[in-house]
């Protein structure tokens, strides 16, 4: 897609205010809360604009990485066919992910899972151990070595973009603490259902509060992003229960709509080539884009 003027300033009033890459999580302890989807447009309507970005995928299940080498394969202007020589977990075993990097489109770039990362808990037991709070008494030694993988290889190559977005599996486990602890800003995903506000909370308060109280995590909050949002009167008093509890400036302004199209992305990568595949691209994933822009913008410029 071609730079236009506006993308151009865009991109270039943010660097004027954020002068460092920036990793940020997508996340919540429930699935099916609209995580990968908002991954993969976010990262790509990023890319559009002219910002470089980075998806790293920390989901054994790779649905994100699926749709990412689709999107390659849709815009490839040859018949090459792409294998991935190394997965995630060798990468991390090899302390390098600078040689997983994939080029999807201009500007855009994937470090892929694979279904061998389940093993990472299983690695990081191997390295350091496993300890048990309150029980062991070297638990803060090891259990800062075990969230700290991610952080260690990610920090390394993050220089090389703008955003640096990472895909999590529905737990609080391994997966999601390495995440959040290598991130900059975390971005509360929440499908417009009653169960998914309160992995909100569980997510908040017994994984991200100890890991800010324990071990300094510093990462902020940039904002909680109802999604999946339904015309009925349950999606819109989850809505409202979200408002009371985390305070209406900390949403989101643009609550992203169902959208029965991004169920296609899956299995054609992501694309504006067709009329519904523009249409929730401009109507739905830019405005979000630009939400989370703004968003960034505001943080960054409190913190300096």
């Amino acid at each position: 897609m071609e730079l236009t003027k506006e993308n151009l300033q865009i991109v270039y009033n943010y660097r004027n205010v954020v002068n460092r890459p920036l990793t940020v999580t997508v996340a919540n302890s429930k699935g099916g809360v609209g995580k990968t989807t908002i991954i993969r447009y976010l990262s790509y309507v990023l890319a559009n604009m002219g910002f470089r970005v980075l998806v790293v995928d920390a989901d054994p299940q790779a649905n994100t990485s699926k749709t990412m080498l689709l999107t390659k394969n849709y815009h490839s202007k040859d018949d090459e066919i792409f294998i991935i020589e190394k997965t995630m977990l060798a990468g991390i075993v090899e302390k390098d992910l600078s040689q997983l990097v994939i080029p999807i489109i201009d500007n855009l770039f994937c470090i892929p899972s694979h279904v061998d990362f389940k093993n990472f808990p299983k690695y990081l037991n191997k390295l350091y151990g496993d300890a048990i709070e309150g029980i062991d008494d070297n638990y803060m030694e090891i259990e800062k070595n075990r969230i700290s993988v991610l952080k260690n290889l990610i920090d390394p190559i993050k220089k090389d973009y703008d955003f640096v977005l990472i895909d999590t599996p529905p737990t609080m486990s391994d997966f999601t603490k390495n995440a959040a602890f290598a991130s900059d800003y975390i971005i509360m995903a929440f499908q417009t259902q009653s169960d998914s506000l309160d992995g909100v909370e569980d997510y908040l308060n017994e994984e991200v509060g100890p890991l800010v109280e324990k071990f300094g995590l510093k990462t902020e909050i940039v904002g909680i992003l109802p999604n999946q949002l339904s015309k009925g009167s349950i999606d819109n008093t989850v809505v409202a229960d979200a408002i009371e509890k985390f305070g209406e400036q900390n949403l989101f302004d643009n609550i992203l709509p169902f959208v029965k199209r991004v169920q296609s992305t899956p299995r054609t990568g992501l694309n504006i080539d067709t009329y519904w595949d523009k249409l929730a691209y401009d109507e739905v994933f830019v405005p979000l884009a630009q939400d989370f822009i703004n968003r960034i913008k505001i943080f960054e410029g409190e913190n300096k």
